[in-house]
């Protein structure tokens, strides 16, 4: 009864406000028993991008890897 436990992380609907585009990023958290299953949705980090720069907006305490979710963001375009 060992538990396999997932962490991936996802980029969300995009959306726009005036000159700005916002890809939040969350990280999907699964955990598979014999007979259990758990799924968590945590909020990790907001992408911006505006016409003369971009940056990150985390949403969590811990530390996030700007080249992950940059590639994500990337990936998802």
């Amino acid at each position: 009864m060992n538990p396999k436990t997932v962490k991936k992380k996802k980029i969300g609907k995009k959306f726009e406000i005036g000159e700005r585009t916002f890809y939040p990023v969350v990280e999907i958290s699964t955990v598979d028993m014999d007979s259990y299953f758990s799924e968590s949705i945590f909020p990790v980090a907001l992408v911006v991008f505006e016409p003369s720069k971009s940056y990150i907006i985390p949403l969590t305490e811990e530390e996030v890897d700007a080249e992950e979710i940059i590639n994500l963001v990337f990936s998802e375009k």
